[in-house]
């Protein structure tokens, strides 16, 4: 029990010396000058009606109700929007990253592979803190921490936990959830779904759903006191996805550039989607971490035909898609670590830092993925079949993974 608290410890403390080394280093984007168009004008002006610099609430749908981070940074002391978002942002980070390794300790994934995965998060140029240091205003961040706690809350067990006690956590991580971004309605929703149908998470269906309704009552109580600034029957969560699938249904050649977008969110990883030999089903069904898959289809739908940002998006899913992702791949060699971090590199950007946009607009089309035309995107076909026909070289020459059970690691206990 204590090395799991010293490993904790030693992840939050990476998350810091990471976040102040990026702190010192990346420049902010000057909002004074950024194109209008960015969701931070939009969490700014929330901000500002918090801070009682302006009078009147005129943010637009879907922003309107977004309403927690703004909030809580209205209320920190430097009295300045970027600064509040900053140490804001950095505390979230830091609980993230401590709660999500405890989860993956509880979870008895192996060290070298919460290294590779706190890695990716923290050095990737879409991760915790490379994504949110030059453009900190946003209401993501604690969208992080509060898929991770309803995460955690999933994997307690009954039996060691007062059911008062985890019923009203459910119940303010719902709420907070919601205050957040709309989006966590469709986590609870899923859940809610899902969990009947589990034996054991069959438990927790009555805090699960009560958690759902308020979650829906909270959001129609926000977008009531905090209307969107202009009036439209389209300010409506399920019709803008439907917009999406429109959007892409009258231009299918855009589902050449998702795959793309998937690839850069989580490099690699993605070969724990491959069908190894021997490899116990990480989505055993006498788990309540089965959720995990549906939770995993669900980001990956809300990536594409949830704004369009699917890189992002996919990416803020990452509670939920990394877990399940190296729960696979907790299961095979040490090789296949070396492998997909070794092969995740070149995805990362280490070299470059985000320049401020609101200086050089016209950089812009280099970090956004979904600008990106074919042409520009073909590499990284071509580097993923790379990827690939070096695996199964090297499966064939190491094994991807061994029939004997000292290579099976139990990652459900």
């Amino acid at each position: 029990m204590k090395e799991k608290g010293w490993i904790g410890m030693a992840a939050v403390l990476s998350a810091l010396a990471v976040y102040l080394l990026y702190a010192f280093f990346q420049p902010t984007y000057t909002y004074a000058l950024l194109d209008g168009r960015y969701d931070a004008h939009q969490y700014a002006k929330a901000y500002n009606y918090f801070k009682g610099f302006t009078a009147n609430y005129e943010v637009a749908f879907p922003f309107n109700t977004r309403i927690l981070m703004p909030w809580l940074a209205a209320y920190l002391p430097f009295n300045e929007l970027v600064t509040d978002f900053v140490w804001l942002n950095g505390v979230f980070i830091l609980a993230t990253i401590g709660l999500l390794t405890w989860i993956w300790l509880k979870l008895n994934i192996r060290l070298f592979w919460i290294a590779i995965a706190l890695f990716w998060i923290l050095f990737h140029w879409k991760g915790l803190v490379r994504m949110y240091l030059p453009d900190p205003v946003t209401a993501d961040v604690g969208g992080y921490f509060l898929l991770t706690s309803f995460l955690a809350l999933l994997l307690i067990e009954e039996k060691k936990f007062s059911k008062a006690w985890l019923n009203c956590l459910f119940v303010l991580i719902a709420v907070l959830g919601t205050l957040q971004k709309e989006a966590f309605i469709a986590v609870l929703g899923m859940t809610v779904l899902l969990t009947g149908k589990n034996s054991d998470t069959a438990g927790i269906i009555k805090p699960l759903l009560l958690s759902f309704c308020l979650s829906i009552a909270v959001y129609c109580l926000v977008a009531f006191y905090f209307p969107a600034a202009s009036t439209d029957w389209r300010n409506n969560s399920i019709v803008s996805v439907l917009r999406g699938m429109k959007r892409y249904a009258e231009h299918p050649d855009l589902f050449l550039s998702v795959p793309v977008s998937w690839f850069l969110a989580y490099g690699t990883f993605w070969l724990a989607l491959l069908p190894f030999r021997f490899l116990k089903a990480a989505d055993d069904s006498t788990s309540r971490f089965s959720l995990l898959i549906p939770h995993f289809f669900l980001w990956l739908f809300l990536s594409v035909f949830g704004g369009g940002d699917t890189t992002r998006i996919l990416y803020n899913g990452m509670p939920f898609v990394l877990t399940f992702l190296v729960l696979r791949l907790n299961q095979l060699p040490i090789w296949m670590g070396g492998y997909v971090l070794l092969t995740s590199l070149p995805l990362m950007r280490l070299s470059q830092l985000e320049p401020d946009l609101g200086r050089y607009p016209n950089e812009m089309p280099q970090w956004c993925v979904e600008c990106w035309t074919l042409r520009e995107s073909w590499g990284y076909w071509v580097y993923a079949v790379a990827v690939l026909a070096g695996y199964y070289y090297l499966s064939r020459r190491l094994g991807a993974i061994g029939s004997d059970e000292s290579n099976e690691v139990n990652a459900l206990r």
